[in-house]
């Protein structure tokens, strides 16, 4: 049990590390290039290790990395190999954009595997699906406010990811407290509601 929480610990660490090399990167370099590389690489490493081990993703940090891993090499593509005009066009929305890849893969996620967008397949189908839209509602909210204001698009981008991540977190411990106070009020019923791993 020990290693399998600092198993989960590392993997948590892990999620979020391309994110913040990109930040980090960005910041003391300037080179914005670069630091999507760096985030695209460690973003590729991370969706391995995560395969390689079995581990669930948290559903939006899966957003996340998947757009690290995507839009560096797309634009620099169409820099160097397509239209420069519409890669000059598209730089200034990256940043808002990650919020459009997190809807993409939470409506992906919630059409065709068992976890749905709450990434919790243990939880009842209805409360599930509802916590899966909600999410989905919120991140698209966030993607178009964010790509209205390109160039302040840090503040949407923080604020909304920070509400998906708290506010599900929040949401399936309140599930759990109520599962454990049925199971406990339930009469004739003993034994505790069943584990469910949460990812940070």
């Amino acid at each position: 049990m020990a290693s399998s929480r600092q198993t989960r610990i590392i993997l948590e660490v892990l999620e979020g590390l391309p994110s913040i090399a990109f930040i980090l990167t960005w910041r003391q370099s300037g080179d914005l290039e670069l630091a999507g590389w760096i985030g695209c690489g460690l973003a590729f490493a991370v969706l391995a290790v995560f395969r390689i081990l079995k581990g669930r993703m948290h559903p939006v940090l899966l957003g996340v990395n998947c757009h690290m891993l995507v839009v560096t090499p797309l634009i620099v593509g169409m820099f160097r190999f397509g239209d420069r005009s519409i890669a000059e066009l598209l730089v200034p929305y990256s940043h808002g954009a990650v919020l459009l890849t997190v809807t993409l893969v939470g409506v992906a996620l919630t059409l065709f595997t068992p976890a749905g967008f709450a990434g919790v397949p243990e939880l009842a189908a209805r409360l599930r699906t509802r916590l899966s839209l909600s999410m989905i509602c919120v991140s698209a909210a966030g993607a178009a406010w964010a790509l209205a204001v390109p160039g302040r698009a840090l503040l949407p981008v923080v604020a909304t990811l920070t509400v998906l991540i708290i506010g599900r977190r929040l949401l399936l411990a309140r599930w759990l407290d109520d599962t454990a106070a049925a199971v406990l009020l339930a009469p004739g019923v003993s034994g505790a509601p069943q584990h469910v791993e949460l990812s940070a």
